[in-house]
């Protein structure tokens, strides 16, 4: 399944997030253009979740009414041209927009694919494949930024800016993953042609293991509602780094060009890479326990509140390394937490709810950070606050409900066919 399943999905992923996020990049060029303030970046990059949030739960109904290939295909090729037609943006307004509706489109697809995910690994496996599947995000970085800040420097399509041709360029990827979507990605684990009967058996007997008890239906909303608050701060603190980590690395070294600074910004995702398969592996090992979401939240709150007093450029990209690295660390222990304690039939709504909530945080980041940056002239304060949220999740990540699968049954050896 990891091999037939998970390349596909990392490489939708790697080309949603650079889709989402490459708008950090323009802005390098992009905000002088059209003239806007940090303010109105921060709010254009933010105002993404408000679209994304309002079709999330639709968009979970959706997936479970069409099944995964034939949703998964019109999201991705949706989100495609909705990313290229930012390309032609005149002003802020219709940047706003542009962002509006590209979250619209995204909307379906990260929860979509979390509980896609939970339907095929059991618990045992899936905190390693949701971190594989997660890697897309460092992943992204690494390789998008500096190419996302060789395009804004160097091209031209049609005679377009370089962020214009960006824009179109990175777009294109989508509409072609797509159609591959739609031949490549069976619904559920009875529609897989590649495995044998035996196999499909095996593996509905694991699922079934994972089941929650009956009455454990009654609590989903509550458990629905912690998991929102542990994972807002993360979200919160992720995209108010993730939009100005090209902008923060122009102001720690100046004159740096487009293509410099965006290969500066890549940097804390080399590190969160390599971390996040150690943790990850860490995670199967030891099952679903706290202190695999709390640590890396706290280390990331530690290190961000480093930046918000570090005065050093270096010593303060260094802090910024250890928080992305923490914050992304976390993720996929957080995911797997939340996909074992709201499983069961009403688990792609439940899930699709948490991340809607949280992508309130996501718009709060950048959206915050634009204004604290244009009121107090740098970036400490927005720290200061990430910090906060960052604290505030951790708390809550040491209370988080027990997981549905008992750590003794989650640690037990495979079953043997006799």
């Amino acid at each position: 399944m990891a091999r037939r399943l998970l390349p596909l999905l990392f490489a939708l992923y790697v080309v949603n997030f650079l889709d989402r996020a490459n708008i950090g990049v323009a802005a390098l060029t992009m905000n002088a253009d059209l003239g806007l303030s940090a303010t109105a970046y921060g709010t254009a990059a933010g105002i993404f979740f408000l679209g994304y949030v309002l079709f999330q739960v639709p968009a979970a109904v959706a997936l479970k009414r069409f099944g995964a290939r034939r949703w998964l295909c019109c999201v991705i090729t949706a989100w495609g041209v909705c990313s290229a037609a930012t390309a032609l943006v005149t002003d802020a307004h219709s940047l706003y927009l542009a962002r509006f509706v590209l979250g619209l489109a995204e909307a379906g697809f990260f929860p979509g694919v979390v509980a896609y995910l939970a339907a095929w690994f059991p618990c045992r496996q899936r905190t390693r494949a949701l971190a594989l599947f997660l890697l897309a995000i460092p992943l992204s970085n690494v390789v998008g930024l500096p190419a996302s800040g060789l395009l804004v420097d160097h091209s031209a399509l049609f005679g377009l800016s370089g962020w214009r041709s960006m824009f179109l360029i990175e777009a294109a990827p989508a509409v072609l993953l797509g159609v591959a979507a739609l031949r490549l990605l069976p619904d559920t684990p009875r529609d897989a042609a590649w495995l044998t009967a035996a196999q499909r058996g095996e593996l509905e007997a694991r699922l079934a293991e994972d089941a929650p008890p009956s009455s454990a239906d009654r609590s989903t909303l509550g458990h629905a509602a912690h998991f929102t608050v542990v994972h807002a701060g993360p979200c919160f603190a992720a995209y108010a780094l993730q939009f100005f980590l090209p902008k923060v690395t122009t102001a720690l070294f100046p004159g740096a060009g487009a293509s410099a600074a965006s290969a500066l910004a890549a940097l804390p995702s080399v590190a969160a890479a390599f971390v996040m398969l150690a943790w990850s592996r860490h995670g199967d090992r030891v099952g679903p326990r706290t202190h695999l979401i709390a640590v890396p939240v706290a280390a990331a709150a530690v290190a961000i509140s480093l930046a918000a007093l570090s005065r050093q450029p270096v010593l303060t990209l260094v802090a910024l390394t250890v928080a992305v690295t923490g914050i992304l660390t976390a993720v996929p222990a957080f995911w797997s937490r939340c996909t074992t304690v709201l499983s069961g039939p009403r688990a792609a709504t439940a899930i699709a709810g948490v991340n809607a909530a949280s992508s309130l945080a996501s718009f709060a980041g950048p959206s915050f950070t634009g204004f604290l940056t244009d009121t107090t002239g740098d970036y400490r304060a927005a720290y200061a606050v990430i910090a906060c949220t960052l604290a505030v999740s951790w708390a809550a990540a040491l209370r988080l409900p027990s997981a549905s699968v008992g750590i003794n049954r989650t640690l037990a050896p495979p079953r043997t066919r006799g």
